[in-house]
């Protein structure tokens, strides 16, 4: 069993002249923030379709219609996450476009599988679109992606609410939009950009999944081993092994560009991630999905598997997406027996490590004084941040299946309505 961690003992020794690496000790000492963390569980069950994704914004109609698809059309839960990754081309159109990349997560205890398509050697306009299919084909799905299409098209409403997020975006790049005619009239009321709560018409995505050109994309499922303990063993899609090393891979883009969404149907939980920069002047024809410009960067998946348990962890916002699993790890993650255990590391205050200049950046606001001090006292350079990175975890003990929401950045989760 673990105890509830904390940072009362910190040892930073320098390993190289370019990094540092510090070891934590788990002590007695509760979390020093209270809030309401019941919030952050959607406990799974078969029978009850749960679908999560970052937005502020309610989208509990999407989890009425699609229930009613699924029963309809005896949909699979593949064919469920391919029509709520659609789905997110109308919630994030900034993040997911019918180019954008996915990396997809299947949390299968008995064998969990990861498939990236995040690769830039991947130089097709309908990337998500063609990746989607490759997920049909995969998993035998008696759907095609223009049939599922159709049903997300029955299924919209009529309009969309903007969410702050996205309010956010387009308020920062109002000038850009305002050049792009196609996109005015979808995003601007007047003169104005679309504010939170705002209606935003939606559009239909069966013409562009039928006019997209099929393509044969490169995938990536190689995943690192990386021994915990003896019956202990993590498998990530980077070496994590380069942190004990003080090597640090900085992402200048802060994740910004990921948007992570899931489903649970009918004993599967699937993750996705999707990403992209967008270019703000282009979009998809007779539609307000912006082109990428670039497809984002990968993201830090981790599978750690144990004797009684299961996690499978994504990580999608921040410098160095993989360094705040690997302090997890370091946590003891692999050593939680119960779902409180995991949620308390999920919510401890976390730390960065950035080079050029050497720094490191803490949530002091989650921590207590002395754990700050600790810090304070090594003379090394901190920065304090609010919120860091952004973790979802897949938790399976025994038949108990739990999926763990980080609250540092907005998200929506059907399970708590």
């Amino acid at each position: 069993m673990i105890k509830k961690v904390t940072l009362l003992s910190i040892l930073i020794s320098l390993l190289t002249s370019c990094g540092v690496f510090i070891k934590l000790d788990q002590p007695d000492e509760e979390i020093v923030f209270k809030k309401d963390l019941t919030k952050l569980i959607c406990p799974i069950k078969k029978d009850e379709l749960i679908l999560t994704t970052a937005s502020s914004a309610n989208q509990g109609l999407f989890k009425d219609r699609l229930e009613i698809a699924a029963k309809k059309h005896n949909l699979k839960a593949i064919d469920i996450f391919v029509m709520w990754a659609i789905i997110q081309i109308y919630i994030r159109p900034n993040k997911v476009s019918p180019g954008s990349s996915l990396q997809f997560v299947d949390t299968d205890k008995t064998s969990p599988f990861y498939i990236n398509y995040n690769l830039k050697i991947n130089k097709d306009p309908n990337l998500l679109f063609n990746s989607l299919k490759d997920l049909l084909k995969r998993y035998r799905s008696k759907r095609s992606l223009q049939y599922l299409s159709r049903i997300v098209d029955d299924i919209l409403p009529y309009q969309t609410s903007v969410d702050h997020e996205l309010s956010l975006f387009l308020s920062q790049n109002r000038a850009p939009l305002s050049k792009n005619s196609s996109l005015e009239k979808f995003y601007f009321k007047g003169d104005q950009v679309l504010r939170t709560g705002e209606g935003l018409r939606t559009f239909k995505i069966w013409p562009l999944v039928s006019q997209a050109a099929y393509k044969k994309n490169s995938a990536n499922t190689h995943l690192f081993s990386y021994q915990i303990d003896k019956d202990k063993v993590a498998n990530c899609n980077f070496d994590m092994r380069i942190y004990q090393n003080a090597v640090y891979l900085i992402n200048q883009t802060e994740g910004v560009n990921s948007h992570p969404f899931s489903i649970s149907f009918k004993g599967s939980t699937f993750l996705g991630i999707s990403a992209q920069v967008p270019d703000i002047q282009k979009n998809y024809h007779n539609s307000y999905s912006f082109t990428p410009s670039d497809l984002g960067e990968q993201n830090a998946v981790c599978f750690i598997k144990t004797k009684n348990s299961n996690f499978s962890l994504i990580s999608t916002k921040g410098r160095d997406s993989g360094q705040h699993l690997f302090n997890m790890i370091e946590y003891n993650l692999a050593h939680a027996s119960s779902v409180d255990e995991v949620l308390t590391i999920l919510e401890f205050p976390r730390y960065l490590f950035l080079l050029n200049p050497e720094r490191m950046i803490y949530e002091s606001d989650r921590s207590s004084e002395a754990q700050t001090q600790t810090f304070l006292n090594t003379s090394f350079p901190i920065y304090h941040k609010s919120n860091l990175g952004n973790v979802w975890i897949h938790y399976q003990k025994h038949n108990q299946k739990t999926l763990l929401i980080d609250d540092r950045i907005p998200s929506y989760r059907s399970c708590l309505l």
